[in-house]
């Protein structure tokens, strides 16, 4: 039996059509349900010990999310990241990542900023180490960081799910060298101003990484 589709906790008190969402959501972003692949309601229900009705409503919800489509007479199935969906994507971090660096800039600490500059020197090590695993980790933690320093929840919660969709990109955006590079050295640019205390500096340099990680993917697999 797949473990993605196991019985529920009775301890998790969250909707039941919740849980089997966000379990699915999670599966697929991460690549652990493949696109092209049939999301069968009974089988789920059955092996996550739940009714049919609360994994259908999840099925919805995906659909929305743009995750997955009904397609007539073979049910529903897992979507790709389309063309139109990446440009969305890279349209909406760029707008909203700028504003989180703005806001962040105002709001680190002299600490959090020394922090983040130890976190930019561990993830040259891991570039020098051809370390990968290593390098998204330490990635992870250094917009994580900026991200909830901008004090604005809402914007949080939208963040948070757009890099959870840049997941799925992973494999085409910084794991080939040269990207990786000019990454840190965007990174580093956002940290000067930081320490300058120059808000706009720092969504300006912020919306420029985001376009260069776009541009640098339609290159690569020649999406756009």
């Amino acid at each position: 039996m797949n473990p993605l589709f196991e019985k529920i906790e009775i301890t998790d008190l969250r909707p039941i059509r919740d849980i089997v969402f966000e379990k699915l959501r999670m599966a697929i972003i991460g690549g652990d349900i493949e696109q092209g692949e049939r999301l069968v309601e009974t089988y789920i229900a059955e092996n996550m010990g739940v009714s049919r009705t609360p994994v259908r409503e999840a099925l919805r919800k995906l659909e929305v999310e743009g995750l997955a489509e009904n397609i007539p007479r073979k049910g529903t199935i897992v979507k790709g990241i389309s063309k139109k969906d990446v440009i969305e994507i890279y349209e909406m971090r760029e707008v909203l990542e700028g504003l989180v660096f703005r806001l962040a800039c105002i709001n680190l600490s002299t600490l959090q900023i020394t922090v983040l500059k130890e976190v930019i020197s561990k993830m040259e090590e891991c570039i020098i180490k051809e370390d990968m695993p290593g390098y998204w980790s330490l990635h992870k933690e250094f917009h994580e960081t900026i991200l909830f320093s901008c004090g604005n929840s809402r914007l949080i919660i939208q963040m948070k799910q757009i890099y959870e969709y840049l997941i799925r990109l992973r494999n085409f955006t910084l794991v080939m060298n040269k990207r990786v590079k000019n990454a840190l050295i965007e990174h580093k640019k956002i940290i000067e101003a930081f320490e300058k205390k120059d808000e706009f500096y720092a969504e300006k340099i912020g919306r420029e990484h985001t376009v260069n990680a776009k541009e640098f993917l339609a290159n690569k697999i020649h999406l756009f």
